[in-house]
């Protein structure tokens, strides 16, 4: 097409006016997801210039656009939110809960958003569910006084925060939004909340978490507590639980001994629940697994050292290697068996095990302090591969004990 051939601006204009005549291209839209509408009696006062109701009303989604979310409020009533005021894509047929903030005459429709807008600190403006910004000037005992433009409002200390707040005076001077939960203009009493916004706002980072985030995704976060069975850490606006048994391959038996608020960690994600509202993580899938290290460099028949950690009816728990322990049975203690492993080893005791046993599936270790033929394994018994070579070798006569101990001796030497 030739220069000449293009419509100047104003001829486009023109012509899209013309073309679309008396509606716009939000009723195309509309249309296209709705279907033609009639306005009800609530918006034909509205357009005629009466009052309608503002506050938050119930509807369903009917239809979404890329920049657009259209809900139904009744029969021939209409809203449209933005769509990016929603943390996920909505679906039609969701029930949403929106803030009429007013109505469109020349489009037909209710403006609305997910929660009211910041308000101008005015008491015509100031009903409950109304947002505004406020300064923290003083503290008390039973919370903060906030300077929201001209008016004094109190926030219960209850309300401060989605967690207790115990230092109120370190919020002294913070500039921060707040929703109103209680309004009388006679009294001159306003008191606000910061928890519902805050709540929101942690919802929808949730929201965004589990979009974003899946099993195995590996993120970088700060432990924000540490508790008994575990720590919390913040994975940017969003908590997750290691669990104590996730914290490493050692076994932990106090986390505080082990991670410190405020340490920054690398964690795996196990498991998403109810939306981001329950997030697994783990610190030890990141690890190298000491018993894949272990069985690699000591397998069955091998020798190892370990120190005795834990004794119990059936035997003692060694130590082999961080975060590794076998177990060594009663029966493997001593020749013909030990009737407790108090009798044999004591703990913190460091002596020198055969691995009798590894189990792969079962991920367990079993040691001994005999030999394979049930003998004490001391320095000066010849160990098994020696015997069964010597034994190999002597094929016109059984060899002497005598043969067996100089071979162990020249081995040793």
């Amino acid at each position: 097409m030739a220069d000449d051939d293009i419509p100047a601006s104003d001829d486009l204009d023109k012509e899209i006016e013309a073309a679309l005549g008396e509606q716009s291209v939000l009723d195309i839209a509309r249309d296209e997801l709705l279907g033609p509408t009639r306005s009800s009696d609530a918006a034909r006062r509205a357009a005629d210039g009466g009052p309608i109701e503002r506050g938050y009303r119930e509807g369903r989604v009917a239809g979404v656009t890329k920049n657009d979310v259209f809900v139904e409020f009744g029969p021939r009533e209409q809203g449209v939110v933005p769509f990016e005021q929603f943390a996920t894509e909505p679906k039609p047929g969701d029930d949403v809960r929106v803030y009429v903030e007013h109505f469109d005459n020349k489009e037909g429709i209710y403006v609305c958003s997910l929660r009211r807008g910041r308000q101008s600190a005015d008491w015509a403006t100031l009903d409950e569910g109304a947002v505004v910004a406020g300064t923290v000037k003083a503290a008390n005992k039973g919370g903060l006084e906030l300077q929201c433009g001209h008016i004094t409002a109190f926030l219960p200390a209850s309300h401060v925060s989605l967690e207790r707040v115990d230092d109120l005076e370190s919020l002294i001077g913070q500039h921060f939004e707040v929703e109103v939960i209680e309004s009388d203009p006679e009294r001159r009493k306003l008191v606000v909340s910061r928890r519902g916004i805050l709540g929101r706002q942690r919802d929808q980072a949730r929201a965004q978490a589990a979009a974003e985030l899946g099993p195995g995704s590996v993120v970088s976060g700060k432990v924000t507590r540490v508790e008994p069975f575990g720590c919390f850490v913040d994975l940017g606006g969003v908590e997750g639980l290691v669990h104590v048994s996730e914290m490493s391959y050692v076994r932990v038996e106090n986390p505080a001994d082990h991670i410190e608020v405020g340490a920054e960690v690398k964690v795996q994600v196990l498991e998403i629940k109810e939306e981001g509202k329950r997030i697994s993580l783990s610190i030890k899938a990141l690890q190298q697994d000491p018993f894949d290290a272990f069985a690699i460099a000591h397998p069955t028949g091998s020798q190892v050292e370990g120190t005795v950690t834990r004794l119990a009816s059936y035997g003692a728990f060694v130590q082999i290697a961080e975060g590794l322990e076998g177990l060594a049975h009663v029966s493997q203690l001593a020749p013909g068996g030990a009737r407790s492993a108090r009798e044999v080893v004591h703990i913190g005791q460091t002596l020198k095990w055969r691995v009798a046993q590894i189990e792969h599936e079962r991920r367990r270790i079993g040691l001994s302090l005999l030999t394979d033929r049930g003998d004490r394994l001391t320095d000066d018994v010849a160990d098994d591969d020696t015997i069964r070579e010597v034994l190999e070798q002597s094929q016109e006569a059984e060899p002497t004990l005598g043969d067996l101990l100089k071979r162990a001796l020249e081995q040793q030497e």
